[in-house]
């Protein structure tokens, strides 16, 4: 029998855990990305009798761009983005330091607080479109009793106001996620500094520019990331309650890659729209990472 050698014998080891991963990333990553970006060049229309898929260079990219509604759907993409993960950032960060006081009762609003993070989107949806009716909705009632408040409110009939309630629903629904990560953070910051700084004189507002900020910035900087390339692939919220509309007033880039898919059956225009969201998130997730670690900010 051939001895192997021990240097072999780690090689062997470490070659039958790499494998099995790169088996499972090939399968389920790299195939399914590279056969995206190939019929993102061919003519893709299920509608077609024809069995061939010929390539159309960039034809499937130039009908993405002369969509007349494709300005409205990047603007509908950046301000939601913009929105949604700005207000979970700043509502989150406040709620955790709320939560990182001490006060009777903090393990259960503690707990209370990941509900909503932990219901289901489709629960979400059904709930804020039966609230928010202007029919029968209690919500849409409560207001419409207010003096300043002239009848009930079409929440989802205007498209800045449908885009803005769509906004709001989404910074309900995931700023407990961000809170839960903060307060972690915060927790982890040694109250000796806390107890130098008042010592010293510092106030609330200089301890937390001095002391809090810059220990929480960089899982601050993490999520932020994190939540914008979640936000900017937003699908499920959007289009359980108006699906884009109403006139595109809340049409975003993943509703449209859903709808040129499966209900124009546009399956090559569809997937140049799932690439141009592919490499706005690599070049997004590229710059920010090098800047980070230039700064020394990432962990």
């Amino acid at each position: 029998m051939v001895e192997i050698s021990r240097r072999n014998r780690e090689r062997i080891v470490i070659l039958q855990f790499i494998v099995p991963s790169l088996m499972i990333i090939g399968i389920f990553i790299l195939f399914p990305i590279t056969k995206a970006i190939t019929m993102a060049f061919q003519e893709w229309i299920l509608t077609s009798s024809s069995p061939d898929h010929p390539f159309v260079g960039m034809n499937n990219f130039r009908e993405v761009f002369s969509i007349t509604h494709f300005p409205k759907m990047i603007t509908n993409t950046l301000v939601y983005t913009a929105g949604s993960v700005g207000g979970k950032m700043i509502v989150g960060l406040g709620v955790a330091l709320l939560l990182n006081r001490k006060f009777i009762g903090r393990g259960i609003v503690r707990g209370l607080m990941l509900i909503p993070w932990a219901m289901p989107m489709v629960v979400v949806t059904n709930v804020f479109r039966i609230a928010l009716d202007p029919s029968y909705g209690l919500f849409n009632a409560l207001l419409s009793s207010l003096p300043f408040v002239d009848g009930p409110i079409q929440f989802f009939s205007n498209g800045p106001l449908a885009l803005g309630t769509l906004v709001g629903i989404g910074i309900w629904k995931n700023f407990p996620f961000v809170s839960l990560m903060l307060l972690a953070a915060l927790q982890s910051v040694p109250q000796d500094y806390y107890d130098a700084a008042s010592i010293d004189g510092a106030g609330t507002l200089a301890q937390f520019r001095k002391i809090t900020w810059p220990l929480i910035k960089p899982i601050w900087n993490t999520l932020m990331i994190l939540q914008i390339l979640w936000t900017v692939k937003e699908f499920e919220l959007i289009y359980l309650i108006t699906q884009g509309g109403p006139n595109n007033g809340t049409n975003i880039i993943g509703i449209d890659i859903y709808l040129n898919a499966f209900r124009f059956y546009k399956i090559g225009a569809a997937n140049a729209e799932g690439i141009l969201l592919l490499l706005f998130c690599l070049v997004f997730a590229i710059v920010y990472f090098r800047s980070m670690h230039k700064k020394g900010d990432f962990v």
